[in-house]
C-alpha cells in the first residue's frame, strides 16, 4: 500500500527547500551531505527521502521555484499599463523584493547550475533565457532604436541585470537605503547615467 500523503505534504517539502538552500549557501552544493541536511530538518535521511528522492532533485526544486518567480514578477512588469519607465521600475523592485528575500537561492542559481545533471541545467538554463528576453524587451520599449543594432541589445539588458544580480554580496536590509530606493537607484543610473544625479534627485528617489 502507497504511503499516505501527509495533509502538510507541501509545506513541508517547501521547509525542506529553505533548510537546503540556507546550508548550500554556505557550505556549497557539493561540500553538503543529505545527512547535514537531514540534521537541519531535524529529521532522518529516510523522511527527506520521501519527499524528494535525491540531493539533485531538492537543488533542481530550489533553481526552478526561484527562477519561476523571477520569470513570474518580468512578465507582470511586461504587463502593466504604464509607461515603459514605470514597467522598469516595476520590473526592478519585484528582482529586488525576490533578491533580498531568498539570497540563499540565488546564491545557489549563480554558483551550483553546474551540478545539476543536463536535462534540469538545460530546463533552468531556459527558465532564465525567459527572464533575460523579458528585460530586453522592456529594454526596447524604453529606447526601440537599440533594436536596429543587434549587438548591443543583450550586452546592455545584461549590463542592467548585472546591477541588481549581485546585490545579495553586498545589500543589507538595516542598510542606508532599502530595497526599494536601491531598484530605483538602479533605474536611474541605467536611464540617465550617475554623472547626472544631484542631490535633488537622490531625495527622490
Amino acid at each position: 500500500m502507497a504511503r499516505k500523503q501527509a495533509e502538510d505534504y507541501d509545506e513541508r517539502r517547501l521547509n525542506i527547500l529553505d533548510k537546503a538552500a540556507e546550508l548550500f549557501a554556505e557550505r556549497g552544493y557539493a561540500r553538503s551531505s543529505i545527512s547535514e541536511l537531514a540534521t537541519a530538518c531535524n529529521a532522518s535521511k529516510s523522511w527527506l527521502y520521501h519527499y524528494y528522492p535525491s540531493k539533485e532533485a531538492i537543488l533542481y526544486d530550489i533553481m526552478r521555484r526561484h527562477v519561476s518567480e523571477l520569470v513570474a514578477m518580468a512578465e507582470e512588469a511586461l504587463a502593466h499599463k504604464g509607461s515603459p519607465e514605470q514597467k522598469f521600475r516595476l520590473l526592478a523592485r519585484n528582482f529586488m523584493k525576490i533578491y533580498v528575500n531568498a539570497g540563499s537561492k540565488h546564491v545557489i542559481l549563480l554558483n551550483d547550475r553546474g551540478c545539476l545533471p543536463d536535462s534540469m541545467r538545460d530546463d533552468i538554463l531556459r527558465l532564465q533565457d525567459q527572464v533575460v528576453n523579458c528585460v530586453a524587451r522592456l529594454v526596447l520599449e524604453l529606447n526601440p532604436a537599440i533594436d536596429q543594432s543587434k549587438d548591443y541589445k543583450k550586452p546592455i539588458t545584461m549590463a542592467f541585470l548585472g546591477m541588481i544580480n549581485w546585490t545579495y554580496i553586498w545589500f543589507q536590509k538595516d542598510g542606508p537605503i532599502n530595497e526599494e530606493q536601491f531598484a530605483d537607484l538602479a533605474v536611474e543610473i541605467f536611464l540617465n547615467g550617475f554623472a547626472t544625479l544631484d542631490g535633488k534627485r537622490l531625495s527622490n528617489i
